[in-house]
């Protein structure tokens, strides 16, 4: 499915509006058949798009709905539901070398007792559709921010994050890299505390 139609930008709505919207006044001014027919087929189109978009997700909405599970993940402490949304083996690239993790070691990694000792809130956002890159028809990068707050707390720690998702298979979009950076300059690097070896 072509992503112009499953993710379309609000250009599209917004063309597709207007011709509506101008289809559908000439149409009420002559009513007649000849005069209904445009507006029956802009009002068709926009219909068809509203529903493609709707019900089929783009590889972006994909990766964004598969981050959002992550976070969901981390949040309650699931590290099996965690590693549902990474492909075989996930490259990790935080401050220094990077490090390919299986996801049984994803699952055995420190950073999940002290999750547990802090039961932080987790929040994503800004997937902004600026900061997508597709790499080719089966993968694409995206960028989003990434927060962790004490609960009861003002203490918080926000990352930005790069994350690459590949298609599988199974036809899932599954993590399969991604980096960690300061939030304000988001060149510099920075490490998950316990993610990695």
């Amino acid at each position: 499915m072509p992503t112009f139609l499953s993710d379309p930008p609000p250009a599209i709505y917004l063309v597709l509006g207007f011709v509506v919207l101008i289809t559908g006044v000439i149409a009420a001014q002559r009513q007649t058949r000849k005069a209904a027919v445009p507006f029956l087929i802009a009002a068709g189109l926009l219909l068809v798009v509203f529903l493609i978009d709707r019900f089929i997700d783009s590889p972006r909405e994909q990766a964004v709905k598969s981050a959002q599970a992550m976070a969901a993940a981390v949040e309650a402490n699931r590290p099996d539901d965690f590693v549902k949304h990474v492909a075989g083996t996930l490259a990790y690239n935080g401050e220094g070398q990077g490090h390919a993790l299986t996801q049984e070691k994803i699952k055995s990694l420190p950073f999940w007792p002290m999750l547990r000792q802090f039961n932080p809130r987790i929040e994503v956002w800004n997937f902004s559709r600026d900061d997508v890159r597709s790499i080719d028809d089966n993968t694409i990068e995206i960028g989003f921010m990434a927060k962790a707050q004490q609960r009861g707390g003002m203490e918080q720690q926000m990352l930005y994050v790069r994350a690459t998702f590949k298609r599988q298979p199974d036809g899932s979009m599954k993590m399969t890299e991604f980096r960690t950076f300061d939030p304000i300059n988001n060149r510099d690097p920075y490490h998950i505390p316990g993610f990695g070896p």
